[in-house]
């Protein structure tokens, strides 16, 4: 399998846990389950690299969490924590038993309650600067209190101007990251979990839960991240056995936006076995 196969996908739609929920499939499933990617804040809609990379190595699929992208909390989801029945909801419905879970961002949050109270269904986990564990000592960042302009600060590691994925087709486009439409799309997400939050974006029951996980797990986390300090891999990297930490240089809370090739290659590694050193990546075994 290579690029090519990773770059061809499809938009499909399932009824799962009472919600419609859209995702896109890509890739072909070979010899590792499939990968289930949980998008953070920004959404999902968008077939980019980081999924094109997943998709060379097996089945990948993208489901838009209900209430994004129209930024709109919706009945029968109170809590971020009721987004786990959901996704295990969805995976009866595309008849896959077991897969590998992906989670960035609040897609974090809802990956690590999967692998907390589905381990059955979780073979291996890999988590992106991800929300929901209680660390008084280096809280998240409080959403609803920032202005877009701080919001902005801390998200990314760097303002001006990036290279992000055109919406269709390939290559890339320049986009000012506080005037972009992905800022846009990540300023959204913050409304809506602002909502459901409701000001705590420290579970305590998440928290005592993710200290008995047994899933071999991949932690990346940016080093300049404004929104989840990095004491929270930390944390996570001494809780699970069976875990690595990445941190990744020049990066805030998107490190797959603001060093897209290196977080690629650092997953899709993971996955299939590889364990060279990456430049810009500060790797803690």
């Amino acid at each position: 399998m290579g690029a090519g196969d990773g770059a061809i996908f499809a938009r499909r739609n399932v009824t799962a846990g009472g919600f419609t929920i859209p995702y896109l499939q890509g890739g072909a499933q070979r010899d590792m389950d499939p990968v289930l990617v949980l998008h953070g804040l920004g959404g999902a809609g968008k077939w980019e690299s980081f999924h094109m990379a997943l998709g060379t190595v097996t089945l990948t699929l993208l489901p838009q969490l209900p209430g994004w992208p129209a930024g709109e909390a919706l009945a029968g989801i109170g809590a971020v924590r009721d987004y786990a029945a959901v996704m295990a909801a969805f995976l009866d419905a595309v008849e896959l038993p077991k897969v590998a879970v992906v989670g960035h961002s609040v897609g974090g949050w809802v990956a690590q309650y999967l692998a907390a109270e589905h381990p059955e269904r979780v073979s291996r986990l890999v988590l992106i600067d991800a929300m929901g564990l209680d660390v008084p000592d280096a809280p998240t960042a409080d959403l609803g209190t920032l202005d877009e302009d701080a919001f902005a600060a801390r998200t990314f590691a760097k303002l001006g101007l990036i290279a992000t994925a055109q919406a269709y087709g390939f290559g890339a486009e320049w986009e000012n990251v506080r005037k972009g439409p992905e800022f846009e799309r990540q300023w959204k997400g913050r409304t809506l979990l602002a909502k459901l939050a409701g000001g705590r974006y420290g579970d305590p029951a998440l928290t005592a839960a993710m200290q008995a996980v047994r899933t071999p797990t991949l932690l990346v986390w940016g080093q300049h991240d404004g929104i989840v300090p990095l004491r929270h891999g930390e944390l996570l990297h001494q809780w699970i056995p069976e875990s690595q930490l990445a941190v990744v240089d020049r990066a805030g809370h998107l490190p797959m936006i603001e060093r897209p090739e290196t977080v690629n290659r650092l997953v899709r590694d993971w996955f299939m076995g590889a364990g060279e050193p990456l430049p810009g990546v500060t790797a803690v075994r």
